[in-house]
C-alpha cells in the first residue's frame, strides 16, 4: 500500500492476511502461481478482522486507488461483511480507467504494460508491489496531465471519483450518463445471432466493458436491456471483475432473485462474462 500525497509518496507498508479456510482458499495450483504464497506463507499472519481497524481509520474518508478497482475494492467490501465488520465511506479511483483516459494510444492498460512505459518497478502481483506501481500510475497521470493535484488532474481530464460505502462500489466518470433504462432491440438484428430477441440484465462490474457499452452492444444484436431482473428477463450476465465474491457463495441481489424466479420454473440463464464475450463474437 502506497499513500500519495499530492506529487510524492508519504508511507508505504503490506502485509500477508491469513484466509478463514487456508487450504480451501491457499492451496490451489493457480492461486500459488500467480502470486507465490502458499499456505505456509500465511499460516501465521493475521486474519483480516486483525487488521480491519488500522485498514479502516487509513482509509475512511480518503481516495483509494486500485488497478481495475472494482474487483479490488469489491473484495475489500466483501471482506469486511464476511467478518460483520463495520463498513468506511470513501472514494475510489481506478488506475485501469485513468490510465485509459491519460494515455489513449496506449495498446494495453495492463498494470505490467503501463509500468514498463512509465519506467515503474513492478514485481507483478505481488500485493506491495503492485499497489507501489498503482501509486506510480496515478502519479504519472498526475504529471502527464501538468495537473497541481488529483483534483486538478481529475478536472482537467474529465474523471471522476467512484463512491464506496458499507454496502457498495460504483465507479463513475464525467462521461457517464445517470438513469441506464431498459432499452429495446434493433430491428436491423440478425435473428440467427444467439443473442437476437434475449431480455438480457448485468449484474457485477465487467472487466471487458463498462453495463452502458454492453447494453448497447447487445441492443444492436437485437437484445433487449433490463435494468432489473424479473419475469421478462431471460439472461443474467454476471460480470467476471466480482466472480470472486460470488464464486465464495456470495450472490447480488439480482442473482438471488434470478435463483427464485427459477426455483419457480422460469427459465432463466446466467452466465458468466466470459460466456457473454463468446456469444457477442458468435
Amino acid at each position: 500500500m502506497r499513500l500519495a500525497s499530492l506529487l510524492f509518496v508519504t508511507d508505504e507498508s503490506s502485509s500477508t492476511v491469513r484466509p478463514s479456510s487456508i487450504r480451501r482458499r491457499i492451496s490451489t495450483t493457480t492461486n500459488v502461481a500467480i502470486t507465490g504464497i502458499g499456505p505456509e506463507d500465511v499460516v501465521n499472519a493475521p486474519r483480516f478482522d486483525d487488521l480491519w481497524p488500522q485498514l479502516a481509520e487509513l482509509l475512511a474518508g480518503q481516495v483509494v486507488a486500485a488497478h481495475v478497482a472494482t474487483f479490488d475494492l469489491g473484495v475489500l467490501r466483501q471482506s469486511v461483511a464476511r467478518y460483520e465488520l463495520p463498513g468506511i465511506e470513501a472514494q475510489g479511483l481506478c488506475s485501469w480507467r485513468l490510465a485509459r483516459r491519460v494515455w489513449k494510444n496506449y495498446p494495453s492498460f495492463g498494470l505490467a504494460y503501463l509500468s514498463g512505459e512509465l519506467g515503474l518497478d513492478l514485481d507483478h502481483h505481488k500485493a506491495g508491489s503492485d499497489a507501489s506501481a498503482c501509486a506510480g500510475v496515478v502519479l504519472a497521470g498526475i504529471q502527464a496531465s501538468e495537473a497541481s493535484c488529483l483534483d486538478d488532474m481529475c478536472e482537467r481530464i474529465g474523471f471522476m471519483y467512484g463512491t464506496l460505502d458499507p454496502s457498495s462500489f460504483i465507479g463513475l466518470n464525467r462521461n457517464a450518463l445517470p438513469g441506464l433504462r431498459n432499452l429495446t432491440g434493433s430491428e436491423l438484428g440478425d435473428p440467427e445471432h444467439p443473442l437476437y430477441g434475449r431480455q438480457i440484465c448485468f449484474t457485477g462490474a465487467m472487466y471487458s466493458m463498462t453495463r452502458r457499452e454492453a447494453a448497447g452492444r447487445i441492443v444492436e444484436f437485437g437484445a433487449d436491456f433490463k435494468g432489473n431482473v424479473s419475469t421478462k428477463v431471460d439472461t443474467l450476465v454476471v460480470g467476471d471483475a466480482d466472480f470472486v465474491q460470488f464464486a465464495d457463495g456470495m450472490q447480488t441481489g439480482k442473482m438471488k432473485k434470478a435463483a427464485a424466479l427459477k426455483a419457480d420454473g422460469h427459465d432463466i440463464e446466467v452466465m458468466g462474462e466470459s460466456d457473454f464475450l463468446a456469444l457477442l463474437r458468435s
